[in-house]
């Protein structure tokens, strides 16, 4: 799906002249664990691995993505975009950045992660969330394992709750009560729900587009959650008329 990236990053040029923003900007990359956030559960892919919180600090704005494939970065803001994006060591530097950019021209008003105990409260905000907008009988299917969401949405929706990843260290585990599937089946479970939250770092990994392509012919809602997707969000409209709502209530 390297066009979308490609596509994405079109959108984002464009951007970047209409706001007059310089090319000869420095861009300089970090990443961080979970331990650097103070997250309290262990099993947070940026605890147990092997996800990265990679950050992006473009003239004192800064972005943040998730990746497997994290590296430390320095360069101009003119090298983002020339980059290779079918590599996924470029795609997370990429997406950081445009969270960063999209914060400063106000298009977005959040780029950054949450730390401490907020992923746990997040769960419970989700479970309102849903609850509030699409009802206690909503089938859900859940990309990504997150501790903090899935002990709170099984508590709620139970037997309409399905999770999914990519982890070989939790596949077939239970956790939270209940099983974590294989996420390579994604399009299949998408079949048998009604809405598809999905982990920002799909994004990254690039299995986001065939999440969304069946999402949309089985007319399912997508709801991105987490930083990384945040500036996605809003740009994907320019290439697929439909609304994706992201959700990340503590980012800041």
């Amino acid at each position: 799906m390297i066009y979308i990236h490609e596509t994405l990053r079109n959108i984002l040029y464009d951007l970047v002249h209409t706001h007059m923003i310089d090319l000869k900007e420095n861009i300089i990359c970090n990443y961080q664990t979970g331990y650097d956030l103070g997250l309290r559960d262990k099993g947070y892919a940026l605890i147990r691995g092997p996800e990265i919180l990679l950050t992006c600090n473009v003239s004192g704005y800064y972005g943040q993505a998730f990746t497997v494939a994290p590296r430390k970065y320095q360069g101009k803001l003119l090298d983002i975009f020339k980059m290779d994006l079918s590599s996924i060591y470029n795609r997370g530097i990429f997406y950081a950045v445009l969270n960063a950019l999209l914060r400063r021209m106000g298009i977005i008003e959040k780029s950054c992660h949450c730390s401490g105990n907020e992923p746990e409260l997040c769960g419970k905000l989700l479970v309102n969330y849903i609850v509030k907008k699409y009802g206690l009988g909503t089938r859900i299917l859940h990309i990504g394992y997150h501790p903090g969401h899935v002990r709170e949405l099984y508590h709620v929706f139970r037997d309409n709750l399905l999770i999914t990843d990519l982890g070989w260290d939790i596949l077939w585990k239970s956790r939270n009560g209940r099983v974590i599937y294989d996420g390579m089946n994604n399009n299949v479970y998408i079949g048998n729900v009604d809405i598809v939250l999905a982990t920002g770092s799909s994004i990254i990994n690039d299995t986001f587009w065939s999440i969304l392509s069946s999402s949309i012919i089985g007319n399912v809602k997508v709801i991105i959650y987490g930083i990384t997707g945040y500036g996605v969000a809003k740009l994907i409209q320019n290439i697929i008329p439909i609304e994706i709502e992201a959700f990340c209530p503590f980012s800041r």
